[in-house]
């Protein structure tokens, strides 16, 4: 599934760009305030949810 995700084109082959632009939506996701980093916070709130640790 996630090949076909990725294989924007549909041709059964992932190219360079097809793997470079999904892991930019990937980036761009958890990059919340969107100053082109990504910090641990970031991280942890995409992978959570966006809830803070105290789970709120």
């Amino acid at each position: 599934m996630m090949f076909a995700i990725v294989d924007a084109d549909g041709d059964g082959a992932l190219s360079q760009i097809e793997v470079q632009d999904f892991i930019e939506r990937i980036f761009n996701a958890v990059d919340e305030n969107g100053d082109d980093s990504v910090e641990r916070e970031e991280i942890r709130s995409f992978f959570h949810g966006g809830a803070d640790e105290t789970g709120e």
